[in-house]
């Protein structure tokens, strides 16, 4: 064997060691923890725990030995923690997560572990006999049955700001699609008085737990014939409400697409709400934060600009896929 080849064998195994070891997180790099009951197909969940770098939160309360309370109040933890150091290493290497509907059994408990760049390992929560995974559930056990040291208050949401913004300093609208908790956000349309520009990334979607996008080459330039920047509803300028329904288990497998809008003003401020598109035969998910997102938006104004939103989305969309 010449010296070329051995270089190139070397180059060769120096990729695929790379490869390997490309969806090994580090602890340091842990962004989220999240718990969830999943019944089913993976959009009907209801969030257990959730844990950041400086927060736990637990909706409904803690929970008994047999059961989460569905009626309790939220609790929250601010403050520093040391959970994110005792995630097994196994979990950081891989995922190992079996869907409900692969099996017999209709429901399971999904553990995710998520890190800065957005990238998760998910498993079925549970059980184990390794010593790094019994302390680690012994930890979410803890904090769970409200039976370790952190303090947890009631967990309560701002109200919203009383400025009132003025609609004729509005500059632009921005519609964002929401994918893949905690941070894939795809611009899909700036809208101004004169014009929409829908960007390069079109279609965005979650495939085996991969966000994938077909990629237009372009920006394309529309005419406003909907009237968007118009119907700019005067609920969207009394400030921000943004909820990020991926929390609760929206959006991860776009069974139902979330969007952000952003409401943009000449002094630079941007007003920033949320709403989702749903279909409602398949949308048997009973979950209050989607009701309390509803009853929002239950004036006239709010609902047509929302309806033209949503044309203006699938007008698009249906070109795009006939393209």
């Amino acid at each position: 064997m010449n010296v070329k080849n051995i270089i190139y064998s070397i180059f060769i195994l120096f990729l695929l060691n790379f490869t390997v070891k490309a969806d090994v997180f580090n602890r340091q790099d842990v962004s989220t923890i999240t718990i969830h009951n999943i019944l089913g197909y993976d959009f009907q969940k209801s969030l257990i725990l959730k844990i950041t770098a400086d927060s736990i939160f637990i909706p409904y309360g803690f929970c008994n030995d047999k059961e989460c309370p569905v009626d309790g109040q939220d609790l929250e933890y601010l403050g520093h923690h040391d959970i994110f150091k005792f995630v097994p290493e196994e979990y950081l290497i891989r995922s190992n997560y079996i869907n409900p509907m692969s099996y017999d059994g209709m429901g399971t408990t999904k553990l995710e572990i998520c890190i800065v760049d957005g990238r998760c390992h998910s498993w079925n929560y549970g059980e184990s006999d390794d010593k790094e995974m019994i302390l680690f559930y012994d930890k979410l056990k803890q904090i769970r049955t409200g039976k370790s040291e952190y303090q947890f208050h009631p967990k309560t949401i701002p109200p919203l700001a009383k400025v009132i913004f003025d609609k004729k300093n509005l500059t632009s609208i921005n519609l964002y699609q929401l994918i893949a908790y905690p941070f894939t956000e795809v611009l899909l349309y700036t809208i101004t008085a004169d014009s929409i520009t829908g960007y390069p990334s079109k279609i965005c979607y979650l495939n085996i737990g991969k966000l994938q996008c077909e990629v237009k080459s372009k920006s394309i330039q529309y005419q406003d014939k909907y009237n968007i920047f118009k119907a700019f509803p005067t609920l969207f300028l009394s400030g921000s409400n943004f909820i990020d329904l991926r929390e609760y288990g929206g959006g991860d497998n776009n069974f139902f697409a979330l969007f952000k809008i952003e409401g943009c003003f000449n002094d630079g401020h941007c007003n920033i709400w949320d709403f989702y598109d749903v279909n409602r035969d398949i949308d048997d998910y009973v979950n209050r934060y989607h009701y309390d997102i509803t009853n929002r938006y239950n004036d006239d104004e709010t609902k047509e600009f929302l309806s033209k939103i949503m044309q203006l989305y699938y007008d698009t969309l249906k070109s795009n896929i006939e393209n």
